[in-house]
């Protein structure tokens, strides 16, 4: 008797590791690394701070609470990921400040205009 289905599949765990692997070099993963942004305080008034990606789960815990000053402490941070203000000190920016801030952890989440253009400018849209 002939074999028919001669063919080999791959097992579960191999089809896993490669959709791990091609997340990973897609860069599919929040990135432990920091990353410089700014933002303009007023006309020639620039701020240089670095922004921490946020994982998924932290994101939408943070965005489902709509507590922006959450959101900017979390994000906003130095050169070596450590946050640069606490919720109390985000919570007390000036509403267009803190708006600002917010854009840019949301940009650094993957949303908003900003994010488009970004990712456009990086040649991934």
């Amino acid at each position: 008797m002939s074999k028919t289905n001669d063919t080999t599949t791959p097992a579960a765990t191999d089809i896993a590791k490669s959709l791990l692997h091609t997340f990973q070099d897609l860069g599919m993963f929040a990135s432990p690394d920091v990353r410089p942004d700014t933002i303009e305080l007023s006309p020639g008034v620039t701020a240089a701070f670095y922004v921490r990606e946020l994982p998924d789960a932290e994101f939408r815990k943070l965005w489902a609470d709509g507590d922006r000053a959450r959101l900017i402490a979390a994000t906003i941070c130095d050169a070596d990921g450590n946050a640069i203000m606490s919720v109390d000190d985000a919570a007390r920016l000036k509403p267009p400040v803190a708006a600002k801030f917010q854009d840019v952890a949301l940009k650094h989440a993957g949303f908003g205009e900003k994010a488009a253009a970004a990712a456009e400018q990086a040649g991934n849209a």
